[in-house]
């Protein structure tokens, strides 16, 4: 009687064992898949409307990226909703590379196909200068920067400098009048300065001479003086 009793005990020990194992069976087969990583997109130009290819995309010194032709790059992230990561701008050469990091929350919108996109820019290191130079009365003067010839100007008093320099430099161009077979040119020497706006620019360098003619210096007679008569 007593062993009946304690093989019955035993048996609903071992059902129940075996309810809670399938149960746990069952539970795993329901666990919820692996969060889909954040999709995002970093978009790099050199100036507005410039896509830059070639742009490192940094995580921790790490680089994860590099922006196509289009000047984009896509980025698949791991992380919790809201989650905040900085990332550093590495620009090819020749272009300026941001100070301060990129900041991306990580965050899915309601579109399946749209990703949020940051923007980030990679300013050339120089720009172009184009001085057009109108002379008024002044043909055939040197355009002068920095001392040295870098333009002329034709018969009409025009000329173009081209010049490479800083995103924010100052410079200074002269008008050479006191070359050999030049008129006699007033101002002489005249100067412009000139200041490089963060973009290629074309700016001008306009000047009026007068042409300073030579004095008559008018001689007393040149024949007998006169006697006095008293």
């Amino acid at each position: 009687m007593v062993a009946g009793r304690m093989f019955g005990a035993l048996r609903s020990m071992v059902l129940v064992v075996a309810s809670a194992a399938s149960v746990l069976v069952a539970c795993s087969s329901f666990e919820a898949p692996p969060a889909q990583p954040y999709e995002l997109l970093i978009r790099v130009e050199s100036d507005p409307g410039r896509p830059l290819p070639g742009a490192d995309v940094m995580l921790e010194n790490s680089r994860v990226a590099s922006t196509g032709t289009d000047g984009t790059a896509a980025l698949k992230m791991n992380g919790q909703e809201g989650e905040n990561l900085l990332f550093h701008i590495k620009c090819p050469e020749g272009f300026q590379s941001p100070t301060k990091p990129l900041s991306v929350t990580l965050r899915r919108i309601a579109s399946p196909t749209k990703r949020p996109e940051y923007a980030a820019s990679c300013p050339p290191a120089t720009r172009t200068v184009v001085v057009a130079v109108r002379a008024t009365n002044g043909p055939d003067l040197p355009v002068v920067y920095l001392g040295r010839e870098v333009g002329r100007t034709d018969a009409s008093g025009a000329a173009h400098v081209l010049l490479t320099l800083g995103p924010t430099d100052t410079f200074q161009l002269m008008l050479k009048t006191e070359v050999e077979g030049a008129p006699r040119l007033r101002p002489q020497n005249p100067m412009a300065t000139f200041v490089v706006k963060g973009q290629d620019d074309v700016m001008t360098f306009d000047q009026e001479f007068v042409v300073e003619r030579k004095r008559v210096v008018r001689s007393g007679p040149t024949g007998p003086t006169p006697l006095k008569t008293h």
